[in-house]
């Protein structure tokens, strides 16, 4: 069992207006394992848009709050599938805009995140094939997301 290693960095999306279209900023965390960005490598593997905040974002403590709570296994999963939004839609948070979600489950080992998947909630959840699983130490997991929702 090889355990990983959860931290995170800043996820800045910059404001902008043009022809009558404009876009929030904001500030999310994006989630590193073993210092690469979890964002960057799904969407190396899936494609698409790159348009996602983290799931903790700054200005947003309530929503921060529900975040952990379901990364900690205390509340339940966002999805049918059991899925917890990692990434979100960086305007709204809204699963219908499409957000990358994984599956949650504790051991004795720690945390563990699995199936990765691209779901909106209207279609068929879209696997990540070549993501995880990680583990994560329990102590190590817990003070990660702390640090990441405390924008």
């Amino acid at each position: 069992m090889n355990v990983s290693t959860l931290s995170h960095q800043s996820l800045f999306r910059a404001a902008s207006s043009s022809n009558a279209c404009t876009t929030t900023e904001r500030l999310s965390s994006d989630f590193l394992i073993e210092g690469e960005s979890l964002l960057h490598a799904l969407l190396k593997v899936d494609g698409g848009h790159s348009d996602f905040m983290g799931c903790f974002v700054k200005g947003f403590p309530d929503q921060n709050h529900r975040a952990i709570a379901k990364l900690m296994l205390q509340a339940d999963p966002d999805t049918e599938r059991g899925g917890v939004l990692l990434y979100i839609c960086p305007e709204c948070g809204d699963i219908g805009c499409g957000a990358y979600s994984t599956r949650v489950t504790k051991t004795d080992a720690g945390y563990t995140w699995e199936d990765f998947a691209y779901e909106n909630g209207y279609e068929e959840p879209r696997a990540i094939e070549g993501i995880g699983p990680f583990i994560f130490a329990q102590d190590a997991y817990e003070i990660a997301l702390s640090q990441a929702a405390a924008l």
